[in-house]
């Protein structure tokens, strides 16, 4: 059984998630948890989010709300790059 990867957030994915937690979180707090919940799984399941846009990366769409979180997975970590809102341009 292979240990699990490290995660790792980018300073844009740092920043990403601070305004979605100003933003949101002051309304449903619950949904910003959930945002965050979103990026934690990725150290169990690294492989969800479909072929990113862009060479090596990966993207998993969050259904429930509108970001999608963009990442790599490297042999030893998951680096998220980005949380952007899906109207928003990555």
């Amino acid at each position: 059984m292979s240990e699990k990867k490290q995660l790792k957030l980018s300073a844009r994915a740092i920043a990403n998630m601070g305004a979605i937690k100003k933003h949101i979180a002051a309304d449903n707090p619950s949904a910003a948890e959930s945002v965050f919940s979103a990026v934690d799984s990725l150290v169990d399941n690294p492989l969800i989010g479909h072929s990113g846009q862009r060479t090596n990366t990966r993207e998993l769409v969050l259904t429930r709300y509108p970001y999608t979180v963009i990442y790599r997975v490297t042999v030893t970590r998951i680096i998220v790059a980005a949380v952007v809102h899906q109207r928003q341009k990555h």
